[in-house]
């Protein structure tokens, strides 16, 4: 019976409880919905499905289904429980009893205890090459490498001086070697005869099975490899490349797959800090936060951020940000980043810059509403901030709000840190998730503990944990989760979504803010704590911060004050805001220094003007003046003979002609024009700018929707299976039958004329949509389109030729 259809029994076989759980775990196999369970096992063997499920399989259950592969692939047998067993050294029975159930749950295998257990659907291709990372059987190295088929029949002559070559394959020498290989005794007598560094050499390749062989002078192989290459030990894949064959690693392995099965995850602690310097670092850190996006908020409203041609903030535009927040690109960044993805900022695609229109309604949220806000747009964002200033493999520079930062896998990556993050920091000391309190010692979480872990729990996602945790830790450091490296109690309430509760301990935690400075004589303000949002802006008009943290000093200047009177400010109104703002007297210095730059501002005015009109006549300047469309054009009388208007020239001669003059055009604007600015490159919404998560999600309405449909699902005939996806997965299955046994196959395809047309063929590979066949009657190899094919049948007893 066909796999499919003996997994599609298997699926119609559960109660509905089971069904729901396998569906959780793998929503993709009814994204979209399935008419019929045949269907259901179709999707859950294709490799796609596979690999989505592998992805999210833990150390030890990766390594049980590793090993059934590469002990199903020796003979195509199911395995038993106990050879299963032996493929560990040391496997606790009930832990991989555990691992089976679940696997098989999780429809990732199929069998049982007495009948065995098989690999479902394409898990072989899914896993890759070299699963355990294991090389090929010598059987399949013979086939893929045309030389190393008569080697091995030589090499049967030198390993055993008996054995009888004279009608000998290379399939029958294939065997002949891993019986010799597989046999202690055997393995022993033939490592002894070995030359020096021949068996370094095997060691090495022991766990990567494939690599490079060092030569000796002339470019010749060393004795050793030599020795290895006549022995059929490697196989030689080019001039400098070799792979160690299945058998032999697992020779130097122990004759095992494994040598444990790693059912405890590593959750030990290096080093501990204590949970007064964890929670003083982690408060210091939320309140810096919100004071660096309130004041990035504030410079983007007063220049917003533009934007480069290729995307994203350019250097030369982050050092502006960085400059005006008093930090490094880095911190920069990421500022940017949090506060687009919170909404803070938006993309203007009329002039292609980021700005800001909800610095009011920021501030007047409550810090803890603040920081939730950031916290939970920090999680959901499909973005890696700690990209931003890396390079791509094709060199390409990531920068800040550029697509090439988008990474649809952050979420996932986040989540699976604040889990790791709460395994490493054990259980919770009060029980209730207490914002405050917590144990003397509390354990520090590494960047080598956390990719660990993570690793344990998804091994085949460790590049893009070590590619993504270690930015991770330090925006989670930013936003107060973790403090001096140790999971926060704030930290531990967000990993348990417990969000409500979370932002209440930061209420209860942070101190209050400020609304008075300390004035002094040296012309600065000393903030004695983090101040109210209207009294940190109004500072910022008329001083310039020095330094960052709780206890900032701000420094007044004639510059400064000029920024102020710019801003529409006054002498009196900034001596009204400094005595209501200080704890102390204003300083006569500061009172002097005010007056005086107040007293010396205005007495040159600039302002801008599109034209001008000059005459010599003084009735023309009354007369224009009269006219009401003078006022709507903004023309002003400067001078006697002299008007000014922001409109353009054309606009203002269209306005001296209608009033019965004949204006001429002046030589000097000839001069003084400006040269035209390029106009910005069209840019894309925020929205479009940012990737998208793959829907792989299912509500618990859809998974009962779906159960109902195959319950509800007339079974069909049982030689048959219904639905596209079967037919197709059948054909493939076949297909895949035919090339391991190297069996001729009677293909039925449609020629470009649409006429059915059968032919008998030794299918060779299939990939991509396209299968690679022999024809035998004409000698020849040729390639068909997979949706071409109509049927295939193996012909039985007939395996191909060679």
């Amino acid at each position: 019976m066909s796999a499919i259809r003996a997994l599609a029994e298997q699926l119609a076989l559960r109660s509905d409880d089971e069904l729901r759980s396998l569906l959780a775990v793998r929503p993709d196999l009814i994204l979209p919905p399935v008419p019929d369970f045949a269907a259901l096992a179709a999707r859950a063997s294709t490799r796609v499905s596979l690999q989505r499920a592998l992805d999210n399989v833990s150390r030890p259950q990766l390594q049980v289904l590793e090993a059934i592969v590469v002990l199903s692939e020796d003979d195509g047998a199911a395995v038993t429980r106990a050879r299963l067993a032996s493929a560990f050294t040391t496997a606790e029975a009930e832990a991989l009893d555990a691992i089976l159930a679940d696997l098989g749950q999780r429809a990732l295998v199929v069998g049982s205890a007495e009948e065995g257990f098989l690999p479902v659907g394409a898990l072989a291709d899914a896993l890759g090459p070299y699963p355990a990372g294991l090389g090929r059987p010598f059987r399949t190295l013979a086939r893929s490498i045309p030389r190393y088929g008569p080697a091995l029949v030589h090499a049967v002559a030198l390993v055993d001086a008996g054995a009888a070559t004279d009608a000998m394959t290379g399939a029958s020498a294939a065997q002949v070697l891993d019986g010799v290989v597989a046999d202690p005794t055997a393995w022993r007598g033939v490592l002894a005869e070995a030359p020096e560094g021949a068996e370094p050499l095997l060691y090495r390749l022991r766990d990567a099975p494939v690599g490079s062989t060092a030569t000796g002078g002339g470019g010749e192989a060393s004795p050793a490899v030599r020795w290895l290459l006549d022995r059929c030990l490697l196989a030689p894949l080019d001039a400098l490349h070799v792979e160690l064959p299945r058998g032999v690693g697992m020779a130097l392995r122990g004759h095992v797959v494994f040598a444990t099965l790693e059912t405890t995850p590593p959750v030990g602690a290096e080093r501990t800090t204590r949970a007064s310097l964890r929670d003083n670092a982690a408060f210091g850190a939320i309140a810096e936060t919100l004071r660096l996006v309130t004041a990035l908020l504030g410079a983007v409203a007063a220049t917003p951020v533009s934007t480069l041609r290729s995307g994203g903030v350019g250097v030369r535009e982050l050092r502006r940000v960085r400059e005006a927040l008093r930090s490094d690109d880095g911190e920069a960044a990421w500022l940017l980043e949090l506060a687009a993805a919170v909404g803070l900022l938006t993309l203007d695609p009329d002039d292609s810059r980021w700005k800001t229109s909800r610095l009011d309604a920021w501030e007047a949220l409550d810090r803890e509403a603040q920081w939730l806000l950031l916290v939970e747009g920090w999680l959901a964002v499909d973005r890696a901030p700690a990209l931003v200033g890396s390079r791509l493999p094709d060199g390409t520079a990531v920068n800040a709000l550029a697509a090439e930062a988008s990474r649809p896998d952050a979420p996932m990556v986040r989540q699976r840190f604040l889990a790791v993050a709460t395994d490493l920091s054990g259980a919770d000391p009060e029980g209730d998730g207490g914002p405050v309190a917590g144990p003397a010692a509390v354990p520090v979480l590494t960047e080598q503990s956390v990719i660990s872990l993570a690793t344990w729990h998804q091994p085949r996602l460790h590049r893009r944990f070590a590619r993504l945790l270690p930015g991770m830790l330090t925006e989670a450091a930013s936003l107060g989760l973790t403090g001096s490296g140790a999971l926060t109690d704030a930290g531990r309430l967000v990993a348990e979504g417990r969000f409500e509760e979370a932002a209440d301990g930061i209420r209860r935690a942070l101190p209050a803010p400020v609304s008075h400075v300390v004035l002094q004589a040296d012309l600065t303000a000393v903030a004695p704590g983090y101040l109210q949002p209207e009294v940190a802006r109004g500072l910022l008009r008329m001083s310039t911060p020095e330094g960052q943290g709780p206890a900032t000093t701000y420094r007044f200047s004639a510059d400064s004050i000029r920024s102020a009177l710019d801003a529409g400010e006054d002498a009196e109104s900034i001596l009204a805001f400094l005595r209501t703002s200080s704890a102390t007297e204003i300083p006569q210095a500061l009172t002097y220094l005010v007056e005086d730059t107040a007293s010396r501002y205005g007495s040159l005015r600039v302002g801008r003007a599109g034209s001008y009109l000059r005459t010599d006549d003084d009735a023309v300047p009354a007369a224009v003046l009269a006219d009401p469309r003078a006022a709507a054009l903004g023309i002003l009388q400067v001078a006697p003979t002299v008007l000014v208007s922001a409109a353009s020239p054309q606009e203002l001669t269209a306005l001296l002609r209608d009033l019965g003059f004949t204006p001429a055009a002046d030589a000097v604007a000839a001069v003084a024009k400006a040269p035209a600015e390029p106009a910005p490159a069209a840019r894309v919404s925020p929205e479009q700018l940012r990737s998208r998560l793959n829907p792989w999600s299912v509500a618990e309405e859809e998974i009962a929707a779906q159960v109902a449909v195959l319950r509800s699902a007339r079974p069909g005939p049982a030689d048959s299976a219904s639905g596209s996806d079967s037919e197709i997965l059948l054909g493939l299955e076949t297909l895949r039958a035919a090339i391991r046994s190297r069996s001729r196959i009677r293909l039925g395809t449609a020629d470009s004329e649409g006429n059915h047309v059968r032919q008998v063929l030794v299918p060779l590979s299939v990939s991509g949509g396209r299968l690679r066949v022999f024809d035998p009657e004409k000698q020849v190899e040729k390639v068909v389109s997979v949706h071409r094919v109509m049927d295939v049948e193996i012909l039985e007893g007939s395996p191909a030729d060679g």
